[in-house]
């Protein structure tokens, strides 16, 4: 239940120095301001059961799939976003693909964002801007926005349209690998706690130049789809 998955968060972050216990990738605060926490934490379904359900499971991966039209979908990575009541700061305009060096081409990726809290203007939802997923790679554009996340009105002559997407708790969204987005502050007196399940397709292959902290898991040669049992197959079309 979406209880336990919540639940499930705060443990992991409050046992992360355990070594007895299996731990995920990272689980780190991203950040600088440590009075505005935003905890990150990297492939938590290998520190939870409960969430290893969630994650390799068929049901969101189908829904990608029926989304993308891909042939299989891997995941990459998962991902938790958690902004405790009252702290959790912002996070700035991005995109996903641009920041796995490790993965080519740049829109074969997609992810799945479910929220285990309600989410929305008060506590910090997310913003995307419709289209951009076919601008391509704009991570130097988006890393000059100012830091009060305040954006152009429009890029190379196309309008910007900021859409905020509010999400309720169990519900999940998409966003291609290339969209823009970014989120609010929480101002509100409640968490928002979500997971984002970072999914490839079949297409994706292994660029060994790039670094992330997925790549010591990579097993596969330059150039190859990235395979592999650190990147669990969840959704096969028969």
């Amino acid at each position: 239940t979406v209880e336990v998955l919540r639940a499930e968060v705060l443990r992991v972050i409050d046992e992360r120095e355990r070594t007895d216990l299996a731990q995920p990738v990272l689980c780190r605060n991203l950040n600088s301001d440590e009075r505005a926490p935003i905890w990150q934490i990297v492939n938590i379904y290998e520190a939870s059961p409960a969430f290893k359900e969630l994650i390799t499971g068929s049901a969101i991966a189908a829904m990608a799939a029926q989304l993308t039209r891909a042939q299989e979908l891997r995941v990459w990575h998962d991902q938790i976003q958690y902004k405790p009541q009252a702290q959790g700061g912002r996070l700035h305009w991005h995109q996903d693909s641009p920041a796995w060096p490790t993965l080519q081409p740049k829109h074969a990726q997609i992810t799945a964002w479910v929220a285990l809290d309600d989410a929305d203007y008060d506590n910090g939802c997310m913003y995307m801007v419709p289209g951009s997923q076919n601008w391509g790679d704009q991570s130097q554009f988006l890393h000059e926005v100012p830091r009060d996340g305040s954006i152009a009105c429009d890029f190379d002559g196309q309008p910007i349209y900021q859409i905020m997407c509010p999400v309720k708790k169990g519900h999940v969204h998409f966003h291609h690998s290339l969209t823009w987005h970014g989120s609010g502050s929480n101002t509100s007196n409640r968490p928002r706690r979500a997971i984002a399940i970072h999914h490839m397709n079949e297409a994706t292959t292994y660029y060994a130049a790039g670094n992330h902290p997925m790549k010591p898991f990579i097993t596969v040669a330059d150039g190859e789809q990235l395979v592999g049992d650190a990147f669990p197959l969840v959704w096969q079309r028969k």
